[in-house]
């Protein structure tokens, strides 16, 4: 068993310690892990290619929320990333899509990037983004992936007053109960220790995980989407995809082979390009 694992089942016997001995402390404990990203800090290089953009903040609910703009072009994008990310992320997009005249902003979610924050979850995720597009309503598309794209659904199904025509979502998980199954099984909880856990997220968020699902989400939407998916991606199955694409009335569904979560290659580029273009 390496160093990994032995981590992961000594978090696990101590939540289910807990379960017992604290149960409220194990609620607090476990949710906030359950919405801890582990964020990669920003290295150097990355950081030396986003001060080319257009460096800003804006404060949300106690969070300092870290922008980005570049080029001045005629169509505006929006990008968001995903889970243990930031805008760097799309570095191979913002130079490709400014060349194709784009004014294209970025955002980093709470507690990643250079934003502020040890936590994040759908509900804040998707309040960032509506707080963002209401201070540039001039952004016409989205382009996101990962979380960013369950975020991004939950904000178009919640959030009727927007300017957004076209979105793209990339590699994104579909059921928030499917994360707390995750958490069961890699950490050894206990049935009682994982229902302790969902008791305070219901609590936090107002609706138990199963209300969170980016297919129940999509019956509402109705504008465009490019919904992305490789098939050998590891981190989420592609089945939540083509589930989502099933929900979603105005979409396109693209299977890639070979790019695993991150969807990085030219071809796709070139693809998501032509569809918040035309």
């Amino acid at each position: 068993m390496n160093s990994k694992k032995i981590m992961q089942k000594s978090i696990g016997f101590y939540f289910n310690f807990l379960s017992f001995a604290h149960p409220k402390k194990l609620k607090k404990e476990g949710f906030l892990l359950f919405c801890n990203p582990f964020a990669r800090k920003v290295k150097p290089h990355q950081l030396e290619f986003l001060q080319k953009g257009m460096a800003d903040s804006f404060t949300l609910e106690g969070y300092k929320i870290q922008t980005y703009k570049w080029g001045n072009g005629s169509k505006k994008v929006l990008l968001v990333h995903g889970w243990a990310s930031h805008s760097f992320r799309w570095k191979n997009y913002i130079e490709h899509l400014v060349k194709n005249d784009f004014t294209v902003y970025a955002l980093d979610a709470p507690a990643h990037g250079l934003s502020s924050g040890k936590s994040i979850h759908v509900v804040l995720y998707a309040k960032v983004i509506n707080a963002f597009l209401e201070k540039n309503s001039e952004i016409s598309s989205i382009v996101s992936h990962s979380i960013g794209g369950f975020a991004t659904t939950y904000f178009l199904d919640h959030y009727k007053e927007h300017t957004i025509k076209k979105v793209v979502v990339m590699g994104a998980p579909g059921e928030a109960s499917d994360f707390f199954d995750f958490y069961k099984q890699t950490l050894g909880l206990t049935t009682k220790s994982v229902d302790l856990i969902i008791d305070e997220f219901q609590a936090q968020l107002g609706k138990s995980p199963n209300y969170y699902s980016s297919a129940k989400f999509a019956e509402s939407i109705t504008i465009p989407a490019l919904i992305v998916h490789d098939k050998d991606d590891l981190a989420t199955s592609f089945k939540y995809s083509i589930r989502l694409s099933k929900h979603w009335k105005n979409s396109q569904l693209l299977l890639t082979e070979g790019l695993g979560h991150d969807l990085k290659s030219k071809e796709l580029l070139k693809k998501v390009t032509d569809f918040v273009t035309n």
